[in-house]
């Protein structure tokens, strides 16, 4: 069972139940692999994770039957939440495996999984031949697999496709179809080795797009805290990757804004458990699987700090702030950020137009204004929103964000970043709850200029008189003026 408690943009925190156990989104699910395993499943919990996944196939070569006799739990000795992947990770890297779908789905029962991806012929970065026949190739597979699974385990479909974003679209329209309880986008490890997160967004949205919205979605291979914000402003609800313990073994450092070289640092920026009781100097000199075990476990707490940051800037309203923050640490995030404004769409379709306990929005820059709560305000301001009297009054929105009505006069306020506000919504959410600088970049200052212009041109084609009060020595008086000359409107000073 899954149930959202909460949206921000498309992204939600929502609780993921199976057999008994629960598991609250979004959620990163560790990689565990018993034959070279730094840390162990316990440990991996104390760190805070209640859930992790294994792969099923593998785990079973190496193992034999007593992987069935034992089941997975006691197998890894985790008694949270365990996902098993079919081994069509190994399909990608190998070009096949010995066994078929009806071998791996009856091992996923026997053992006990709780949450089970069914045998999927994955993409990867290849010609669009190939990747369509990954696609026919899964949708089959997703068909026979209907005949096989139970009603006890929470069976996940991957969506294929690449980069070949129709193809994508056909995956996800045709897979929404079969009533799987899950979805997880495939294939996406080869663009996120290269930082290629703008590929990561397209391929995301379009499968959202055309997913189930009440089903869950997991992200493969996505473990790098850059990513999962945006993933999570997408829609996307757990995520799972090995990185946090590939890093360790390669001496790489997992921050917030990217991934340093243990040997090139002198100062660890965190506060992590392992962080405070060594420095890098110290983690150098150790034992190699020390080192690793260690730099394992500072790696998933920032994963999980990444988590944990975004589910707050949910709660709060501030998702789209956190994005413009992290879009900052590298130029692949900042296009990232602005591969997210061509879906407007997808993420205001449920992204809620009030919070309930809100927090004042903060803008600095002109992405701030990219946010699709000021999008769809501001094109609900100059398309639908119609005044009732024939006068027109336009003033700055005054410092103290203290509103005046005046009988027999339309009073609409302006402002950077929001353009305008009609007296009747000003108060509500977010109209007065922001805080800016000045002076604002020049491409704020012109967009609320024309966000002016635009009004005034339509009101004065209802016959509408317009009169707008201009602020003295304000950074944006001069440009105000010369705009009200030339659309021929009364101004004062």
């Amino acid at each position: 069972m899954f149930a959202i408690k909460e949206f921000e943009l498309a992204g939600r925190i929502g609780v993921l139940k199976v057999k008994g156990k629960s598991v609250e989104t979004p959620a990163f699910f560790p990689v565990i692999d018993i034959s070279r395993q730094e840390l162990s499943a316990g440990e991996i919990k104390e760190i805070g994770y209640n859930q992790v996944i294994t792969n099923a196939y593998l785990t079973y070569k190496r193992l034999g039957e007593r992987l069935i006799k034992d089941g997975i739990h006691n197998t890894l000795g985790f008694d949270g939440m365990v996902m098993t992947d079919s081994g069509a990770y190994q399909i990608l890297r190998y070009g096949r495996i010995d066994a078929g779908q009806g071998t791996i789905i009856n091992l996923e029962k026997a053992i006990g999984s709780d949450i089970a991806v069914i045998l999927d012929k994955p993409t990867g970065d290849v010609n669009r031949e190939e990747a369509e026949a990954s696609v026919e190739e899964t949708l089959r597979n997703a068909r026979e697999a209907l005949r096989l699974i139970d009603n006890k385990t929470l069976w996940v479909l991957p969506i294929q496709g690449g980069k070949y974003l129709d193809l994508v679209k056909r995956s996800s329209e045709e897979s929404s179809k079969l009533g799987f309880g899950m979805f997880a986008i495939g294939s996406p490890t080869v663009f996120l080795e290269r930082y290629n997160y703008k590929t990561i967004i397209d391929i995301v949205a379009t499968a959202k797009s055309y997913l189930p919205p009440e089903k869950p979605v997991h992200l493969f291979g996505a473990g790098h805290p850059l990513i999962i914000p945006f993933a999570v402003s997408l829609g996307v609800d757990t995520f799972d990757s090995a990185s946090y313990v590939l890093y360790a073994r390669d001496d790489r450092y997992m921050t917030e804004y990217g991934i340093e070289r243990l040997e090139n640092m002198e100062y660890f920026p965190c506060n992590c458990p392992v962080c405070s009781k060594h420095t890098p100097k110290e983690l150098r000199e150790m034992d190699k699987r020390e080192r690793a075990k260690l730099l394992s476990m500072h790696n998933l707490y920032i994963i999980k700090k990444s988590i944990n940051r975004t589910k707050q800037a949910i709660k709060e309203g501030r998702l789209w702030e956190l994005l413009v923050e992290i879009s900052r640490q590298r130029s692949e995030a900042y296009e990232a950020l602005r591969t997210l404004t061509k879906y407007t769409s997808l993420l205001s379709k449920y992204n809620p137009r009030y919070k309930g306990r809100p927090r004042g929005l903060r803008f600095f820059s002109i992405e701030n204004s990219w946010n699709p709560r000021i999008i769809e305000y501001k094109k609900w301001v100059l398309t639908k929103y119609e005044p009732e009297s024939l006068l027109i009054s336009l003033k700055p929105l005054p410092k103290s964000r203290y509103c005046v009505e005046e009988k027999g006069v339309n009073v609409i306020y302006y402002a950077p970043y929001l353009g305008l506000i009609p007296y009747e919504v000003c108060g509500l959410y977010p109209t007065v709850q922001f805080h800016y600088y000045e002076p604002v970049q020049e491409q704020v200052k012109m967009e609320m200029i024309n966000a002016i212009r635009t009004f005034v041109s339509r009101m004065k084609r209802s016959n509408r008189n317009v009169e707008i009060a201009i602020p003295k020595n304000a950074y944006y008086t001069k440009d105000l003026v010369k705009e009200a000359e030339k659309l021929k409107i009364k101004h004062h000073i």
